[in-house]
């Protein structure tokens, strides 16, 4: 009863979107944001990991890289990321420390570190002291032209810079798992074509009543082929995920690389 009124934890996410990146969350509140972030894409990318099932069942670690990421983001299979945010995703991405933003000087304290104490004249135009602040970072700023805030982040997780958005991610991912269930309620048979169908991946690729034989012959080969592609980058964005590092999409050593013969080019594969 005593604890009722306490205030709650508060805490800062780099992954989040920009417009509350800046603010400090409650746990409830940071779960309602963290979805559909690069935060949830993750859970979801080790979730559906055969790597870290394979090795959770067995205790054969492939690396020590994928181990760490076990110890820390735990076994994810049968639990949701709402339950898994609030019992341990949030304390993996929190940030240590506070946002800084620019402030008054406090001439009573002591300079910290990776600080630039700047005295603003209120006597100038905002538009020329914003030209002045540009010119002080330009000179300052060991990073002025490509700032990678991942790398000065305090979380114990910590995202890749990339251009990869969550909405793709979670298109690839979808993908995946959507392969995997046809092929144990279908069979090895169903085709690259089939999966992206089942998605309506592309409408225009759809086949429909009034379409030829050459027309659907084209459309199977497309879709084949954008099904191929991001299940190649599924793959990849697992694998990676598994050994602590998302997101990112290139070759990576577990993921098996074969050439099909041209009449298997529509098959799902492995």
């Amino acid at each position: 009863m005593g604890n009722r009124h306490l205030p709650k934890p508060r805490f800062f996410f780099k992954g989040f979107p920009e417009d509350v990146r800046f603010t400090k969350h409650s746990v409830p509140e940071s779960l309602e944001i963290a979805k559909g972030t690069m935060y949830e894409a993750w859970f979801n990318a080790l979730r559906l990991s055969p790597y870290m099932a394979e090795s959770i069942d067995s205790g054969n670690w492939l690396s020590d890289q994928q181990q760490n990421t076990y110890e820390r983001f735990g076994d994810l299979r049968g639990t949701t990321f709402d339950q898994w945010w609030v019992d341990v995703g949030f304390n993996l991405f929190a940030e240590g420390q506070d946002f800084k933003r620019l402030s008054l000087l406090d001439t009573s304290g002591e300079v910290t570190k990776d600080t630039l104490v700047i005295e603003i004249p209120l006597t100038t135009s905002p538009a020329t002291l914003k030209e002045q602040f540009n010119e002080l970072l330009r000179e300052h700023h060991p990073h002025f032209k490509k700032f990678d805030r991942w790398k000065t982040s305090t979380a114990t997780a910590k995202l890749q810079s990339s251009r990869l958005t969550s909405l793709s991610i979670n298109l690839y991912l979808a993908v995946y798992e959507k392969q995997r269930e046809m092929v144990a309620t279908e069979g090895p048979d169903v085709t690259l074509y089939q999966v992206g169908e089942a998605l309506n991946l592309n409408p225009r690729l759809q086949v429909v009543f009034a379409d030829r034989p050459a027309d659907i012959k084209e459309k199977h080969l497309q879709m084949s082929l954008l099904v191929s592609e991001y299940l190649k980058k599924a793959k990849n964005l697992i694998a990676y995920a598994s050994e602590g590092i998302f997101p990112y999409t290139e070759n990576h050593d577990w993921v098996e690389r074969t050439s099909r013969a041209p009449s298997d080019r529509f098959r799902v594969g492995d």
